[in-house]
């Protein structure tokens, strides 16, 4: 890239984070990983949806002294969007990009509360033909990780579900975007 050119998305700063900001999105990352897989596991799908890892003391200011340890560890928040529906075909499939917009907008909304934050979505592995989840997790100090974990529905009724060890790589900031 020469250097008059502006980069499309923010700089992904992952490898200039502290180790305090990698257990942030370590901590994000796998709390929507586990989320997601629960919900497939009981519902056998799910929505779009956030992780946010407060900043300390935001939870008790809020709370008013309720939680002592809030003051010192970050709550996670888990964040969810209303489908929007066409009152046209109200039979139509949910627009899950809509809501991931919707999401973002929301977490930037408030972005001044949280450490790190996680959006995650169910997505079709085109050339493995699989349904996958997918995380993006970022950190407000600059570093963005994606993850993939592709899965498998159980067969048969009583057989378990198959999620494969997520495949790791950057991401891009879609949050913090200044």
């Amino acid at each position: 890239m020469n250097h008059s050119e502006q980069p499309s998305s923010p700089e992904n700063r992952l490898a200039e984070l502290n180790d305090e900001a990698i257990a942030d999105l370590d901590k994000v990352m796998g709390t929507a990983l586990g989320v997601a897989r629960e919900q497939l596991e009981s519902a056998g799908a799910f929505l779009p949806f956030g992780i946010a890892l407060e900043k300390p003391g935001i939870s008790a200011a809020e709370n008013s002294g309720q939680d002592d340890d809030a003051a010192t560890v970050g709550e996670l928040r888990l964040l969810a969007v209303q489908p929007t529906e066409d009152p046209e075909n109200p039979d139509a499939d949910l627009d899950a990009d809509a809501m991931m917009d919707d999401l973002v907008a929301l977490m930037r909304e408030q972005e001044d509360l949280y450490l790190a934050v996680a959006l995650i979505s169910d997505v079709t592995l085109l050339e493995e033909d699989r349904d996958a989840i997918h995380v993006n997790a970022e950190h407000r100090d600059g570093g963005a990780v994606g993850a993939v974990s592709a899965y498998t529905a159980p067969a048969e009724a009583d057989a378990e579900w198959v999620f494969d060890e997520p495949q790791v790589d950057s991401a891009e900031r879609l949050v913090w975007t200044d």
